[in-house]
């Protein structure tokens, strides 16, 4: 291969679909998402219904890389030698000094080396690494919050309802029922979240494909809810 890399000289190029030649609307997307899992702890666990409730500022707290520990309420954001770099108790930021007394003044995340090696998930810890369950990291700080005030212990069990809001609304029959708030909700009404390819989008997607290039679809969506964003992305 020579020092440049260039499409035309590929046969076979695969796209991935979400967030890449689909763009979501963010700020819409994210409340939905915000919105389909909160609702869900609110309706089917029993949970305060002033999760629902959100203010622009309170987006703030969002952002990829997140770690919430599941042991004891935090979620941290680390340098890539697993140093806390910030960390929150629930929805609160935990000073300098609270960070040294709970990490140690190294400011070492015990469960690093673990999530480093395979990013997989774990009973200890969740990664936020997408914007599909990103929303998430704030309902778990405000999930912690409403366990204090109501003067509960703050453990790993409430990740179990977490983790079953999560598939009340992603889980692959989702779509096709019209089960939970998220599918339901970009049925009826595409445009607010989605973002249709430009033009010149389609017409360099065309002009490989009459080039004899052979064009992939990559995802982990499920067919049913790829098809619906194809039909509106790219016509």
């Amino acid at each position: 291969m020579g020092d440049h890399f260039s499409l035309s000289d590929c046969d076979v190029i695969g796209f991935d679909l979400d967030h890449t030649l689909c763009r979501y609307h963010l700020k819409e997307t994210s409340r939905l998402i915000y919105e389909s899992f909160a609702g869900y702890l609110v309706e089917h666990k029993g949970y305060d219904k002033d999760l629902l409730n959100l203010t622009p500022a309170t987006w703030d707290f969002c952002f990829k890389g997140l770690v919430v520990d599941l042991e004891d309420g935090n979620l941290v954001k680390l340098a890539e030698d697993g140093t806390v770099l910030r960390a929150t108790h629930g929805s609160n930021d935990l000073s300098t000094e609270e960070i040294i007394k709970h990490y140690g003044p190294k400011r070492e995340w015990k469960h690093f080396n673990s999530l480093n090696t395979s990013f997989t998930r774990s009973a200890k810890y969740y990664f936020y690494d997408n914007y599909f369950d990103l929303p998430g990291a704030l309902l778990c700080g405000r999930v912690v919050d409403m366990l204090h005030k109501r003067g509960n212990e703050v453990n790993s069990d409430f990740w179990k309802d977490m983790v079953a809001a999560i598939d009340h609304n992603y889980n692959t029959s989702a779509f096709k029922e019209d089960a939970g708030t998220y599918f339901p909700s970009v049925k009826r009404d595409p445009g607010r979240y989605l973002q249709p390819c430009s033009d010149s989008v389609k017409t360099w997607l065309q002009s490989m494909k009459n080039a004899g290039k052979v064009l992939l679809l990559i995802t982990s969506s499920h067919s049913d809810y790829c098809r619906l964003i194809c039909e509106h992305i790219l016509g």
